[in-house]
């Protein structure tokens, strides 16, 4: 407890961050706390943790990426589309990292295509940590990045 103090004291600013539960969308309420600052008074905020991002609201939607071609005018973007497709990983996929792409690759897993064709509510008991919404968010950017 003691080296706590310590190193408290060294910083200039302190923010305390507490979990205030699940709204109504699943995304994680937080809630942060000006506990030390040299100008400014004791004061918090809530802010939700959201499959967007940091959002001030849980009213968050998930914004349209996809562009379509006819509005981009570069020449020759799209010739190698084939070779591109074997080039694309599971870590191109909206969410998923290399953790998430190696236990993929454990569920037999280990292509766009796979992906897709994958039964989620399996893969979603099958992987620790891993909601089915979230197997359902990958396999719809997975459909995104294999129709471009």
């Amino acid at each position: 407890m003691m080296r706590f103090q310590i190193i408290a004291h060294g910083c200039h600013f302190r923010v305390m961050f507490k979990t205030k539960g699940f709204s109504s969308n699943n995304s994680l309420k937080r809630r942060a706390v000006i506990v030390d600052a040299p100008d400014l008074p004791p004061e918090e905020c809530e802010f939700y943790i959201t499959n967007v991002g940091i959002a001030d609201t849980d009213k968050v939607e998930m914004p349209n990426t996809q562009v379509k071609v006819d509005e981009i005018q570069i020449e020759g973007l799209y010739e190698d589309s084939e070779d591109e497709l074997n080039d694309i990983s599971l870590t191109d996929v909206k969410g998923i990292g290399k953790g998430s792409a190696e236990n993929l690759n454990e569920q037999g897993i280990s292509t766009l295509e796979s992906l897709v064709s994958a039964n989620p509510e399996e893969l979603s008991k099958n992987i620790s940590g891993v909601s089915l919404k979230m197997i359902t968010e990958w396999q719809s950017s997975a459909k995104a990045l294999l129709e471009t």
